[in-house]
């Protein structure tokens, strides 16, 4: 159903990776847009490709993006982006970061693309179509919460103090319970491997739409699932899934 949206945003995705690459590392000037938050250059530019790309292919679409905003029109459906979701990473050369794009139909994802151009890598789902790492279908793992690797989102010096603490919270209630935490601060890159099987679950507080869109959808159509566990939402394979709604209530 879904087939040729999914075309085009898998190669807008590999489109806007490779536009991407050349400058990892050196991604130009950034403006301080929250505490501890930053958009580059390269995040303005390759918005602006992806979003001139949809709308020369689907003018009628709305599109939500990290950088632009909203841009209505009158659809129930509407394009998610995050041009670079692991902006800092990108910008010290780290190849963990990712381009997302998700198309919604009335709010819910029914195409999504995690291109990860620094690990070369493209990943992508459909609505009832299962999901693809490069072609090859992936599932999540099926391990206890003792097994599992499990992630949740960044600290940072200038943030939120009040979720840092709220994250190092969370570090206490989990950490004797799974089998290692990791954090590398991209929500594509997380979700995507969650989606392969390499990661087991994942925590965050009050995420972004654009960052989590196109990830939910991966997870999902790989066998996992996106649930509560107390304040946080949650992403992973079943029986983490389970575990941690069970350490953390919800």
């Amino acid at each position: 159903m879904y087939k040729d949206y999914l075309a085009f945003a898998i190669e807008l995705g590999k489109e806007a990776g490779e536009f991407l690459l050349p400058r990892a590392g050196n991604a130009g000037g950034q403006t301080l847009k929250a505490a501890k938050d930053f958009v580059t250059e390269m995040d303005l530019k390759v918005e602006s490709l992806i979003i001139e790309r949809i709308q020369a292919k689907y003018p009628d679409h709305c599109i939500f993006s990290e950088e632009a905003g909203t841009i209505e029109k009158d659809s129930d459906f509407e394009w998610v982006i995050d041009p670079i979701d692991g902006t800092i990473n990108y910008s010290i050369g780290v190849p963990q970061y990712g381009v997302s794009i998700a198309l919604t139909f009335k709010n819910d994802p029914v195409v999504g693309v995690i291109a990860l151009p620094g690990l070369k890598e493209t990943y992508w789902a459909s609505k009832g179509g299962g999901a693809f790492k490069d072609g090859e279908p992936i599932h999540v793992r099926d391990v206890s919460l003792a097994e599992s690797f499990v992630s949740h989102s960044d600290f940072a010096k200038d943030g939120n103090k009040e979720a840092n603490l709220q994250r190092l919270a969370l570090l206490g209630k989990i950490v004797n319970d799974v089998y290692r935490v990791r954090i590398i601060g991209t929500a594509a890159v997380t979700l995507a491997y969650i989606a392969a099987g390499r990661w087991d679950a994942a925590l965050y507080l009050s995420p972004a739409f654009y960052d989590i869109a196109a990830g939910q959808l991966l997870v999902t159509e790989a066998g996992g699932v996106m649930s509560e566990a107390g304040p946080y939402t949650m992403f992973g394979q079943k029986q983490a899934a389970a575990g941690l709604k069970q350490l953390l209530g919800g």
